[in-house]
Formats: C-alpha cells, structure tokens, sequence
C-alpha cells in the first residue's frame, strides 16, 4: 500500500527575480513576431514574413 503524503505548508514565498519577468516578455515578443506577425505590430511586415517564413513552415504554422 502506497504511503499518503500532505505537502506542508510553510508560510514562505518564493523570489522570482524581476529579470525573470523581463525574459518572459521578451520571449513571449519573440514568439509573436517569428509565428504570428502580419503588419499589426510591424508596418514592413513583408521583412519580417520573409525572414522568418522557412522556419514557420517548418514549425506547422501556416502563413498564407
């Protein structure tokens, strides 16, 4: 028989960095602009389309 274990609680709060956020914004920004970026955030969308256009084929992402 399986032994049941409670988690205790300690009271204490973990730091997340503020760095740690900063990255995650950027990477969510990142993301955006290689998977989804059709001229609502960057007016020269056809630069950015073209330069990332292999790599969101190759991800399963259409677009055209």
């Amino acid at each position: 028989m399986a032994a049941i274990t409670t988690p205790v609680a300690t009271g204490e709060q973990i730091h997340v960095p503020i760095w740690a956020f900063a990255l995650m914004v950027v990477s969510f920004l990142a993301t955006y602009l290689i998977l989804q970026e059709n001229g609502w955030l960057v007016h020269n969308w056809a630069t950015i389309h073209e330069f990332f256009h292999d790599g969101r084929h190759g991800l399963g992402f259409p677009c055209h």
